[in-house]
C-alpha cells in the first residue's frame, strides 16, 4: 500500500507519446543497469508546491533543457513535462508544503545507443529543517571546491551549470559542515572566489545592491536567485553579478543562501564568525522567492498563560 505522504509517476518514453502512470512508490522502477543507479548519468530538478501553486516550473523545465543540452540526453517535451507536473501536483493537499523532483537517466547501461531515457517524478513532504532554517537562519562553513574559478567554463566536461544526478560530493559537504555543527557549505574555489553552496545559490547586500556570484564560474544558475533578481526593483534594490571572497561576504550588510525548496535563508555566522543582518530584507526576499514567508513560532509558555 502506498505511503500517503510521498507519491511516483513514471513518465513512459518508450513509445514516444510519453504515457504517464502512477506508481506505489513503495515498489522498484529502476533496474539494477540503469545509468541513475550505475552512472548517475541523468539530471534532476526539484520545485516547491503549496496550495496547489507550484513555484515558478518554467525557470525549471528551462533548466532542465540546459542540462541535458550538457549531457547530450534527449529527453520529454516541455508539454510532457508540464503534464508530469501537474500530474504529481493532483496528488497532493493543498495545506501542506511540498517538493517536486523530475528526474531522468540517460537509460540502461549496456542497451541501444538509440533507446528511450527513464523519466518520472516524486512529490514528498518538504522537510521541517528546511522551514526551520528560512524562519531562524543558517550557520555556515566555507570548504574549497578544488578547482579555479574559470576551470568550468573552459572545462565543459565538468558539467557547471549542470543539475546532474550523482550529489555525492554536494551531501558529503553537508555531511561534514554538519559533523561541525554548521547548517550549510559555501564552496570557494582554489583562487578564492565563493562560489555557490551544495543546493543554495549565495546572495550579499551592500547598501541597496543584492549581489551574486556569475555564472562563468560555473555555479549552477539559481531559478529563485533569477526570480529575486528580476523583481528586486519592486522593494527598491539594485542587482549586481559580482566576484567575491570570504572577506567580502564577511563585511556585507547582510547574506543570504536561497534555494528553490528552502527559499531564503539569512547566514547567521560564517566559519565562525557573525555577519551582518537585515530583517526588513530577509522578509522582501521572503516575498520575492514565492515561497510562504515564515512564521514565528509562539511560546509554549506563552500559550499556556493564554488558557
Amino acid at each position: 500500500m502506498s505511503t500517503p505522504d510521498r507519491y511516483l509517476t513514471v513518465l513512459d518514453m518508450s513509445r514516444g507519446s510519453g504515457e504517464l502512470r502512477r506508481v506505489d512508490p513503495t515498489k522498484p522502477i529502476l533496474t539494477a543497469f540503469d545509468y541513475a543507479a550505475t552512472r548517475g548519468d541523468g539530471a534532476f530538478e526539484a520545485m516547491h508546491i503549496v496550495g496547489g501553486v507550484i513555484n515558478k516550473p518554467e525557470r525549471h523545465l528551462d533548466r532542465m533543457a540546459r542540462s541535458l543540452q550538457h549531457l547530450g540526453i534527449i529527453g520529454p517535451t516541455k508539454a510532457q513535462w508540464t503534464d508530469l507536473i501537474n500530474d504529481l501536483a493532483e496528488q497532493w493537499p493543498d495545506d501542506a508544503e511540498g517538493v517536486i523532483k523530475l528526474v531522468i537517466s540517460r537509460g540502461q547501461e549496456g542497451g541501444p545507443t538509440a533507446q528511450p531515457p527513464t523519466v518520472y517524478g516524486t512529490i514528498t513532504p518538504l522537510d521541517p529543517d528546511l522551514k526551520k532554517q528560512r524562519r531562524k537562519g543558517i550557520d555556515v562553513i566555507s570548504l574549497t571546491f578544488g578547482y579555479p574559478a574559470a576551470v568550468r567554463e573552459q572545462s565543459p566536461w565538468l558539467l557547471g551549470g549542470t543539475k546532474y544526478l550523482s550529489y555525492a560530493v554536494n551531501m558529503a559537504a553537508k555531511r561534514h559542515a554538519s559533523s561541525q555543527g554548521a547548517d550549510d557549505v559555501i564552496f570557494v574555489s582554489h583562487d578564492g572566489n565563493v562560489l555557490e553552496g551544495p543546493n543554495a545559490t549565495v546572495l550579499w547586500l551592500t547598501g541597496s545592491t543584492l549581489h551574486t556570484t556569475p555564472a562563468d564560474t560555473g555555479i549552477l544558475q539559481g531559478t529563485t536567485q533569477e526570480k529575486i533578481f528580476d523583481e528586486a526593483e519592486s522593494v527598491g534594490l539594485q542587482t549586481a553579478i559580482t566576484t567575491a571572497t570570504l572577506e567580502d561576504l564577511l563585511e556585507a550588510d547582510a547574506v543570504w543562501m536561497s534555494s528553490s525548496t528552502r527559499g531564503v535563508a539569512a547566514i547567521k555566522t560564517l566559519d565562525g564568525k557573525t555577519l551582518g543582518q537585515s530583517e526588513e530584507r530577509t522578509t522582501d526576499l521572503h516575498r520575492l522567492s514565492g515561497l510562504p514567508e515564515p512564521k514565528a513560532k509562539k511560546d509554549k509558555k506563552d500559550k499556556k498563560k493564554k488558557r
